[in-house]
């Protein structure tokens, strides 16, 4: 068996894991309606996660994360989990090197597809898919490091973001499955921090979000990254202290989303940040209490946000909280439960062409273990 702390592997990189803040209007918020999310438990070995999910069409998608997880390590050699599905189920593939853990995985199209983890010895990995084979790739070299790539963006062509940390700061690499490079990021060679989550658009933008930590603070602050015109920078955020970002999505280089958690460790509130083409600046969701995981929209204007809404004392969870923005107004949702349990979407994706939506996860099975879940709407 291998441990968790073997692979450099903390709570926060599996969990894929507001004073002075600038607040727009509250828009309009309906009250919670029956969710039309429907959830799957694939057949994978027990203790489970599907850490992402990304679709090319209705009957194409990948689901990636981890199975067979124990108290001290993982009972199977190899117990990364990549399933594809074909329109009708979902099917557990196996890849030809050694992959050990997938934490992200996007697409271009169904002939591009990228995932990113670690390998079995411990080095950074990635993998690429051309529609018929998967290869295999270490972007930082073969040994294993401090370094982690903890998310991906495939930008057409083969080619893909890769986004995590050097071991103390946010790392940014580009390349494809010939070379890849180093990214060096104006603004960012002193921070202390992380880049959890990364989302491309078919203009070149790219937008990378995460939390750094601040001189003399003892939480993190967010942060995020992003290439619009082709030139890297530092965006400028509200100040809102002790929070993580961990989601972003973006339509264009003038509408892009991030989500994440506020006081995550004591009375966790939701951040949602939008990105107009000039600021970026708070939304005031429609819940005040929970937890922001993933954000995901489609071309017709829908956007989607998936978390948990604990009730105080923050220990009793009333379902799996689906926040939907479309046409100036908020929403709110509770998912399915599963096996009597409500699971946690981890990560959330559109199906291209469709208003639908996937999402995966985990979810609680008889209080002891956990189980890898896929939801859809639509």
């Amino acid at each position: 068996m291998v441990s968790l702390a073997r692979r450099g592997l903390s709570a926060a990189t599996l969990a894929t894991v507001a004073a002075g803040a600038s607040f727009l209007p509250a828009t309009p918020v309906a009250a919670a309606t029956t969710s039309a999310w429907r959830a799957t438990v694939p057949a994978l070995i027990r203790d489970s996660r599907l850490t992402d999910v990304v679709a090319t069409g209705p009957d194409n998608a990948w689901s990636v994360g981890y199975q067979a997880s124990t108290y001290t390590g993982f009972s199977i050699g190899e117990p990364y989990a990549l399933l594809q599905w074909n329109g009708q189920a979902w099917t557990e593939r196996r890849l030809p090197h050694e992959a050990f853990l997938l934490y992200k995985a996007d697409a271009a199209s169904a002939a591009d597809v990228w995932t990113v983890g670690i390998g079995k010895l411990g080095q950074s990995y990635a993998g690429h898919f051309n529609g018929q084979t998967w290869t295999g790739h270490a972007p930082l070299g073969t040994s294993a490091g401090p370094s982690a790539l903890l998310d991906v963006a495939a930008t057409g062509g083969g080619r893909a973001v890769l986004v995590g940390h050097d071991g103390s700061g946010p790392l940014v690499v580009e390349g494809d499955t010939g070379q890849f490079n180093r990214v060096a990021v104006p603004g960012t060679e002193q921070y202390n921090g992380v880049l959890r989550a990364v989302s491309s658009t078919l203009d070149g933008s790219v937008f990378a979000a995460g939390d750094r930590y601040v001189t003399d603070a003892p939480y993190p602050e967010p942060t995020i990254v992003q290439r619009v015109a082709g030139t890297w920078r530092v965006a400028a955020l509200p100040s809102i202290p002790s929070t993580q970002l961990t989601g972003v999505w973006a339509r264009s280089s003038t509408d892009a989303w991030a989500v994440g958690t506020q006081d995550y460790d004591s009375a966790p509130k939701p951040v949602i940040l939008h990105w107009d083409g000039r600021t970026w600046q708070r939304l005031a969701g429609p819940a005040a209490a929970g937890r922001a995981y993933a954000v995901a929209g489609d071309a017709n204007g829908n956007v989607w946000i998936s978390g948990t809404n604990p009730i105080p004392p923050y220990i009793e969870y009333p379902g799996t909280l689906l926040l939907r923005y479309t046409g100036g107004r908020w929403s709110v949702a509770y998912g399915p439960k599963v096996a009597g349990s409500d699971p946690s979407l981890d990560a959330l994706a559109n199906v291209p062409g469709t208003s639908s939506f996937w999402g995966s996860g985990a979810v609680s099975t008889n209080g002891l273990g956990m189980a890898g879940v896929i939801e859809r709407t639509g």
